[in-house]
């Protein structure tokens, strides 16, 4: 289907059997959007006019082929729920704004609490590349934040697999993410294109996934199953080089024991557990603290050795990477939701193919998808294609 109008008496027998068939996938993503739009409490009113919009769609999708007015709808709710202001609220880009200011009075920005946290003392504890990204959003980082989702949205729309646009459009923990104060939403993007690169050239995208862990290092989940995906020591090197190179100028300018003690501190701080496993035990503080450090570490660990050793594919890698991510982070004694930003448009991004739904994808005039793929297969071809439900056959027009 290409998302045009079918005429009156036309049937199935007379479509073109090289016709990429979408209506029961994007059926299926409106159906997920509509769900995720269903709020309690006091929804904005865009969330409410988007779920008139996806009904309407919906019903209109048993008559007639809308599939990209659908998948143009979605993207369109999904921009609109993010432009809305958040009732969440995260200090991480009120201390990443006051660092920064710190950075440009010459001042050290690691290495001491700041009185803008909530509560008060909370470090900055973030790579260096965050000093760098909401410079030119200074008065307002949130910017950056939005401008993020929206790459993230548009590039999930212009692929044209509608389910995981959906979820990623409507889901309340992705949507408030992006405004509430957290940065996760560009950490997100940034593993997205490391490991779009790391699938085809696992060097490059090494030095990309260096790249995010200088924003936020939990990017270093994906590190493990990187190397085991490529068989060589190559994608290892690449980041450690790039890491050097990207982590020297700040270690030789704040000094490597003010770097260490902000994320040491920044574990240290939460005095409740929250999103976590000692959150969900209901009691956690019959198992001492440090217990619960060495669980989230070691499990990390673990995951990833068994990573390095068993990851031969693209979905391995992914979901390798995901599971030390989730180990790491979840595991212990404190996390947020905000977390899952950063694997959403991962996860997102190859919803529709792991459901087996790749040859419904929505298809724009002229299929860029089908160029861009087929340019970059003649280059650097996806190193184990055969092994993955993640390198999709294009479906032919």
């Amino acid at each position: 289907m290409t998302g045009q109008g079918e005429a009156p008496g036309s049937s199935e027998a007379t479509r073109d059997p090289h016709a990429p068939v979408t209506g029961q996938a994007v059926r299926l993503a409106l159906v997920v959007a509509l769900v995720g739009l269903v709020q309690t409490g006091a929804p904005p009113g865009w969330a409410v006019l988007a779920l008139f919009a996806v009904v309407v769609t919906l019903v209109a999708s048993a008559r007639w082929r809308i599939d990209r007015w659908a998948v143009i709808l979605l993207l369109i709710v999904g921009v609109g729920l993010r432009l809305v202001t958040s009732s969440g609220f995260s200090d991480v880009l009120v201390v990443t704004e006051a660092a920064i200011r710190e950075m440009l009075a010459g001042l050290d920005p690691y290495g001491h609490g700041y009185s803008e946290s909530v509560p008060p003392g909370a470090p900055f504890a973030y790579g260096p590349l965050a000093l760098l990204w909401y410079l030119p959003s200074l008065d307002d980082p949130g910017v950056m934040e939005t401008l993020a989702a929206l790459v993230i949205l548009v590039l999930l729309a212009v692929r044209g697999q509608a389910l995981g646009l959906a979820v990623y459009a409507v889901t309340p923990a992705f949507v408030v993410v992006v405004t509430d104060g957290a940065n996760d939403t560009t950490a997100g993007l940034l593993i997205l294109l490391a490991l779009l690169a790391a699938v085809r050239w696992p060097i490059g995208g090494a030095a990309l996934l260096a790249l995010a862990a200088a924003f936020k290092p939990y990017a270093l989940a994906w590190l493990p199953g990187l190397v085991g995906y490529a068989g060589a020591l190559a994608p290892l090197l690449a980041f450690v080089a790039a890491t050097v190179l990207i982590w020297l100028v700040p270690v030789l300018a704040w000094g490597a024991d003010a770097l260490l003690w902000s994320f040491r501190r920044a574990d240290e701080i939460h005095a409740q557990p929250y999103y976590s496993l000692a959150y969900a035990l209901g009691n956690p503080e019959s198992v001492p603290r440090a217990a619960w450090q060495a669980l989230r570490v070691g499990a990390g660990v673990l995951v990833g050795v068994l990573s390095l050793l068993l990851v031969k594919s693209v979905a391995g890698l992914v979901i390798a990477g995901c599971l030390v991510f989730g180990a790491t982070l979840f595991l212990g004694w404190w996390g947020t939701f905000a977390y899952f930003a950063a694997v959403a448009p991962v996860i997102c991004w190859y919803l529709d193919e792991w459901l087996g739904l790749a040859g419904q994808r929505v298809v724009w005039p002229g299929d860029p998808v089908r160029s861009v793929t087929t340019w970059a297969d003649s280059r650097w071809p996806i190193r184990h294609p055969g092994e993955s439900v993640m390198h999709p056959s294009l479906p032919s027009r």
